[in-house]
């Protein structure tokens, strides 16, 4: 069955705001300007801008951390903010890929 094209740029919009970095920034500017988003992608804007910021919130606090503290702790902690970096782009491209198998609705 072939795909609506405007069935895969609704896909490609929803995949601009769960790109890792760069889709809390367009999800802030789409929210705040556009007035006429769909509620699928007021939803997903929403969710990328709340993954978004709690990613820079821990990554800030463990590289904080990491330098102010001793030797043996900041490894722990820049190791520990790796870990959750690697985390946060494993679950935008897991919600990237989820977003493209899904079956149109139209």
């Amino acid at each position: 069955m072939k795909e609506d094209p405007q069935d895969k740029l609704d896909k490609f919009q929803l995949s601009l705001y769960l790109m890792p970095l760069f889709g809390p920034i367009w999800s802030l500017v789409n929210l705040n300007y556009k007035s006429n988003l769909e509620q699928k992608e007021k939803k997903t804007a929403r969710l990328s801008l709340r993954w978004g910021l709690i990613w820079l919130i821990v990554y800030g606090s463990l590289w904080m951390g990491g330098n102010i503290t001793s030797d043996i702790w900041a490894v722990r902690l820049l190791y520990l903010n790796g870990v959750v970096t690697t985390i946060y782009f494993l679950m935008c491209f897991i919600l990237i890929s989820s977003v493209w198998t899904q079956k149109s609705k139209r």
